[in-house]
């Protein structure tokens, strides 16, 4: 069971991280020590008047300070790596019971005119975008949100699901890598600034930089030389700086564009590095994993390999961001032209790829998304997409928002454009959640995702909802004239030519007008969408509504109802053929003291 193989790996990370936390507390007292010995055996030889032994011993102490601090790093970052690891099992444990432990809920990706983002919880605090969501980089939450946000094309959908088939085993391959994009937390952050660098035309820096980089220190060098020995003043050495100075000032802004267009995400580049690398190591031999793997490359390069060049120069041309360095050293040196000119030459080489190398990182970590929301849920069903006329046929779907031991399954087969599904029902009876069980479904069927059913079969449609509309204030608008406008853009989907067709969703038609209008529009707007290619589903307590339409062929009934049992309403959420019977609001109105016998009378 996958929650059982979960809770093991957090006990198993959980026990590497304490083992390498006391590794650290070592390192970090023998560093200690190892200061101390060298300052006191330093001091020491200096008093018995041992200076070169003394500079040998600082050496020694340096040297061995610099392996120790390296040693603790290494071992810090494998602490790290475990604490990670195991907080990550301990997220998957938590999300079959549908709790989440991460804080992204990609609200930023939700647009209140979506067609069904709203009202199907595609993003939000609990969420189906929360409930894949195995990405850490900018790249890859865009990316598994425009798969929630819109419908893939059937090829599409089948080369997902085939490389989410070949990643699904892959546990170790695909806890690692969101394990090392844990160890850096700005590889969130947004590549567009590296990548319009990268790919900006800019002027050619002047060809003589790359004489005078060596020569102008050179010489300077040699004039501080000469002063050291006494054989030039210092104005001397001052008129060589002011020349580097002269020189740096006309680089000055490009060093400082560089620099703001790199600072944000250099510190993430050597993450970066690690994620490629991992990323190259991805086994599989479907179409898209071998497509991403070739993506990572540059020629006879591989993309973590440029990457890490591209580290350590954007790290080195950050270092004149301080003052200090930049006086001291960077002037001296012509620190700016030295790395202006290799990040030109890096830009020449490798800069046109780098788009491309985030987009195949995004697109992995979208389907390691896909691959763990599988991997978590064997039972789940693989969607078999279809070619054909608009197709829904699904058995036992359940609502992949609610854990699996306590949703309710259905099961339904819905083929043909122009056909209505309408769902009668008492209050809480399951209409609405059985809308959005279906809505949800489908979008996960279309975005290559496993879905919470035993078997579905779906065509490419443009699902649309209207369930959630609401009152405006600022916008001066009532319920129900903002599910008018939710429907104007149903009837304007339905007429775009060459679209694919239209699934809706209307929970509740026409709810904020009286019944009789309610009725008649409720009534002209099914056979309306009849003439069109859309189809979909509606709910309603209109019964009259199902009476009216069944006669047509193009309508079909089906409702839930409620069960009164030693006065209390028993609820069974199945689906059944049908009209609805039977109500239950007179005994919600009675549960709560308003007094309905006079009434009835």
């Amino acid at each position: 069971m996958p929650e059982t193989i979960f809770l093991q790996r957090q006990q198993q990370f959980s026990h590497a991280e304490r083992v390498a936390q006391k590794k650290h507390n070592r390192l970090a007292f023998w560093r200690l020590v190892w200061f101390i010995g060298s300052v006191l055996v330093i001091w020491l030889l200096i008093q018995i008047d041992q200076q070169l032994a003394a500079v040998a011993a600082l050496l020694v102490g340096i040297t061995g300070f610099l392996i120790l601090l390296k040693k603790h790093q290494q071992v810090k970052r494998e602490r790290d790596f475990n604490h990670h690891l195991a907080f990550i099992n301990q997220d998957e444990a938590s999300r079959l019971k549908r709790q989440y432990l991460r804080p992204e809920t990609g609200e930023q990706y939700a647009s209140p005119t979506h067609s069904y983002t709203g009202d199907l919880d595609v993003f939000g605090k609990h969420s189906l975008f929360r409930l894949l969501n195995r990405t850490h980089t900018h790249e890859g939450q865009y990316r598994l949100a425009t798969w929630l946000n819109a419908p893939a094309n059937p090829d599409t959908i089948r080369l997902r699901q085939e490389a989410v088939t070949e990643l699904k085993p892959e546990l170790n391959w695909r806890q690692e890598i969101e394990a090392l994009a844990y160890l850096k937390e700005t590889v969130n952050r947004s590549p567009d600034a590296l990548v319009k660098w990268a790919t900006a035309e800019a002027e050619p820096l002047p060809g003589y930089l790359k004489i005078i980089r060596f020569l102008f220190p050179a010489i300077t060098l040699s004039l501080f030389v000469a002063w050291l020995l006494g054989y030039l003043p210092g104005s001397g050495v001052l008129f060589g700086l002011a020349i580097h100075g002269l020189v740096l000032s006309r680089l000055s802004a490009r060093a400082g564009e560089v620099s703001e267009q790199t600072v944000d995400i250099s510190t993430a580049l050597k993450a970066f590095q690690d994620l490629f690398q991992q990323a190259e190591r991805v086994a599989g031999d479907s179409v898209r994993i071998q497509a991403i793997r070739q993506a990572l490359t540059a020629g006879s390069h591989s993309a973590s390999t440029i990457i890490g060049q591209l580290s350590r120069l954007t790290e080195g041309l950050n270092y004149r961001r301080n003052p200090y360095f930049y006086l001291l050293f960077g002037v001296a040196t012509l620190w700016d032209v030295h790395y202006l000119l290799r990040l030109e030459d890096w830009r020449n080489k490798y800069g046109a790829d780098i788009s491309g190398w985030f987009d195949a990182l995004g697109e992995l970590e979208a389907l390691n998304s896909l691959a763990g929301f599988s991997y978590a849920h064997p039972a789940y069903a693989t969607p078999d997409i279809v070619d054909d006329a608009l197709t829904l046929d699904f058995v036992q779907a359940a609502h992949p928002l609610l854990a699996p031991d306590r949703s309710i399954g259905n099961s339904l087969t819905f083929t043909g454009n122009g056909q209505t599904v309408l769902i009668t029902g008492s209050n809480m009876s399951g209409k609405s959640t059985f809308l959005r069980t279906v809505g949800a479904n489908v979008v996960l069927a279309l975005a290559g995702a496993v879905v919470s059913a035993e078997r579905f079969w779906c065509s490419p449609v443009h699902v649309f909802t209207s369930m959630r509309t609401q009152d405006s204030l600022e916008e001066s608008t009532s319920s129900f004239y903002a599910e008018l406008k939710r429907l104007q853009t149903l009837i304007g989907l339905t007429k775009q030519p060459k679209a694919i067709p239209v699934l809706y969703f209307l929970d509740e038609i026409l709810k904020g007008t009286n019944s009789a209008d309610r009725h008649r529009g409720a009534e002209a707007l099914i056979r309306q969408m009849h003439q069109t290619t859309a189809a979909g589903f509606v709910s309603t307590h209109d019964l009259e509504l199902g009476q009216l339409t069944d006669a047509d062929g193009f309508v079909r009934n089906f409702h839930f109802q409620s069960d009164l049992n030693n006065g209390e309403l028993v609820f069974d959420y199945k689906l059944r053929d049908g009209i609805c019977e039977s109500f239950n609001a007179s005994q919600l109105m009675q549960a709560i003291g308003i007094e309905m016998g006079e009434v009835q009378k």
